[in-house]
């Protein structure tokens, strides 16, 4: 191909990688947040002792491969190393406190910015529960069931492109920006179990970049007999796969849309900004679980917990509450919408006839449902040797 030509293709897809303007609106903003959290005020309180001993019990076991930087505190390693404005850029404060980030988390335009550290962190993994009435299909026609979500939030100080990028779009990101350092804070590594009625494990859905992927426990994943599921965070990225031996790619996109969802589905028509991410598990770190309250800045806060970057994919993230589109946030939607086996051609059709038609994502967790469900109850899942009956009361 003449060189000439050459270079034209590839600045054009330098374009798309860049989407090469800086947005001054913060996704926190996106139409649906405000009504949302006004209909589902965030709680004020702690997980009370009875449910952080259920979230102790379940706490995922995490793999990252040698070298690989681990998850570090968000207030003691992250926050506490940078420097907050307001929506002016008038300085704030250079020595940020939990008090000082939440007194300023409802404002859309503040921005932390993070001065890079060396030296030892202090691993933890971020545990809440919420608990929803879940539709259940069954024989004798709908009906309600209450389930419990267990969310675990690691935090990296970085977060880079996956590790699988082809060597030629990863020589064109380096000419101007750092593959290794995409953007600045990744909170939104996060692995939801959802437990019956019963208390029992029933699936675990895990963040994947923009996207999520729902894995029914006993059938897609194994559940030890520790009831601690075992999972890898991704070299670069730091997104959750399942455990596997050995390194192994994953296929990932950047963002979830008809056509990127039926690749990740089915592996068929490769997106020219597809990647894969890597997971080769060496390490086992072992994050002391911590408790905040739902209301605080690592979930709630509007503004930018990062520096702003060129181009605007590269601005830090609002809170982690702004982890999915507003449709999306209730944890049983989430659990559906992204629930699909890999190639399973039943999946696709549904797929096919509701999400990849343009009828949106909750059309095909309405869809799925009832495959879901069939599949919980055919392996048997209302009870089980990890089930927490026992446990204390939430009410504690």
């Amino acid at each position: 191909m003449h060189s000439l030509a050459r270079w034209s293709i590839v600045a054009g897809i330098a374009v798309v990688l860049c989407a090469c303007e800086m947005s001054q609106a913060n996704f926190s903003q996106y139409p649906g947040f405000a009504a949302y959290f006004a209909a589902h005020p965030r709680a004020a309180n702690l997980p009370t002792p009875g449910e952080q001993t259920l979230l102790r019990r379940y706490l995922p076991r995490y793999f990252l491969a040698s070298g690989q930087p681990g998850p570090v505190d968000f207030y003691a390693d992250y926050i506490a190393h940078g420097e907050l404005r307001d929506e002016a850029g008038r300085l704030v404060s250079q020595q940020v406190t939990r008090e000082i980030l939440n007194a300023f988390k409802s404002n859309p335009g503040a921005v932390f910015t993070y001065r890079p550290q060396r030296g030892p962190t202090q691993p933890r993994a971020y545990g809440r529960i919420d608990k929803e009435t879940v539709t259940v299909p069954t024989e004798a026609g709908p009906a309600a069931e209450s389930f419990t979500f267990l969310t675990y939030n690691l935090v990296f100080a970085v977060s880079g492109l996956p590790a699988g990028l082809a060597p030629w779009k990863d020589a064109l990101v380096r000419l101007f920006a750092s593959p290794e350092d995409w953007h600045q804070l990744d909170h939104y590594i996060s692995a939801t179990i959802a437990l019956d009625a019963w208390l029992s494990p029933v699936a675990v859905t895990l963040q994947q970049h923009n996207h999520m992927h729902t894995f029914l426990l006993g059938a897609d994943i194994p559940l030890p007999a520790d009831c601690r599921i075992l999972l890898e965070v991704a070299i670069r990225s730091n997104e959750l796969y399942p455990h596997a031996d050995g390194r192994m790619k994953h296929r990932a996109v950047p963002m979830p849309d008809p056509a990127t969802m039926r690749y990740l589905m089915s592996g068929e028509r490769r997106p020219v900004l597809a990647a894969d991410d890597l997971t080769d598990n060496h390490i086992e770190v072992a994050p002391v679980l911590a408790f905040l309250r739902p209301e605080d800045a690592f979930y709630s806060f509007q503004g930018f917990l990062g520096e702003r970057r060129w181009p605007r994919q590269r601005d830090g993230p609002p809170g982690a509450d702004y982890n999915t589109l507003p449709a999306l946030k209730p944890k049983a939607m989430q659990m559906l919408a992204y629930y699909w086996r890999d190639g399973n051609p039943e999946d696709l059709a549904r797929f096919d006839r509701t999400w990849g038609a343009g009828r949106g994502p909750v059309a095909f967790a309405q869809a799925q449902a009832p495959v879901f469900f069939g599949e919980r109850r055919r392996i048997g899942s209302d009870r089980n040797a990890c089930s927490a009956t026992g446990a204390p009361s939430f009410e504690e």
